[in-house]
């Protein structure tokens, strides 16, 4: 199975056709001629790195960027391709906010060792984000304190009650569907706990459904399961601090 996906937009047939064979032997792809077609791609599916030719002419590619964040969110990344080999273009675009540029004519060795440079840097940075989920306290006691300040103790109990119920639905489910693939109907049950826990203070289910929307969305599977995994964990372990009778004297 390749694990990751790329989005490629090239109008120039013969090097398009070039990036789908280099690409096609180590990930999945999928490949425009004009950016307004790719960004209607990007409705529904997600990539992990999207190569956009600077030259196309349907679109400028500044305002391609800024559809493409409006669409995906920034650990998608998006490289400029180019005919020039100006260094200056090249720190031009990334203060525009790409996350690199490759210039043309390239070289199939070196193309596809920076391809795989910027998906390893890209992991990385995905892999940091559990270190720092795994950081945040259960609950948020000034949250609660909050909280408790606007309504009562009796109705904070009932309100956790039913989060957490609801938090339970979705453990159930993933204990049925233990492969299950970010679908739209996982998706709103995961944005729903991610909205209520950050609410609640539930700062570590925040954090890992943040996180497992946000790989979702890309469609990015295989991460997908993996952090599906951590935010059950997460539930159960919120789960438990619940049954401590001394948590709602925070």
């Amino acid at each position: 199975m390749k694990s990751k996906n790329i989005l490629i937009v090239e109008d120039k047939d013969q090097e398009r056709k070039l990036f789908e064979y280099l690409i096609g032997q180590i990930h999945a792809f999928q490949s425009f001629d004009k950016c307004k077609e790719a960004l209607l791609h990007l409705v529904n599916q997600k990539p992990n790195l999207i190569l956009i030719s600077v030259q196309l002419t349907d679109l400028e590619p500044l305002s391609f960027l800024q559809k493409v964040r409006a669409l995906v969110d920034r650990s998608c990344l998006v490289v400029a391709l180019s005919s020039s080999t100006d260094p200056a273009q090249a720190a031009f675009y990334r203060e525009q906010g790409f996350d690199d540029l490759i210039s043309k004519p390239i070289r199939p060795k070196e193309f596809i060792l920076k391809i795989e440079s910027l998906l390893a840097k890209q992991a990385e940075g995905e892999i940091n984000t559990l270190e720092k989920t795994d950081l945040a306290p259960t609950l948020n006691s000034e949250v609660y304190k909050q909280l408790l300040r606007l309504s009562s103790k009796q109705v904070l109990m009932q309100v956790f009650s039913d989060f957490a119920q609801e938090c339970e639905s979705l453990v159930q489910f993933l204990e049925m569907n233990p492969m299950a693939e970010p679908s739209a109907k996982i998706l709103r049950i995961i944005h729903t706990i991610k909205g209520n826990s950050g609410t609640l203070g539930a700062e570590k289910i925040y954090a890992a459904a943040k996180h497992c929307e946000s790989l979702g969305r890309l469609q990015k599977t295989v991460e997908f399961a993996e952090s599906l995994h951590y935010l059950k964990v997460t539930i159960l372990e919120f789960q438990e601090y619940l049954k401590n009778p001394s948590f709602y004297d925070v």
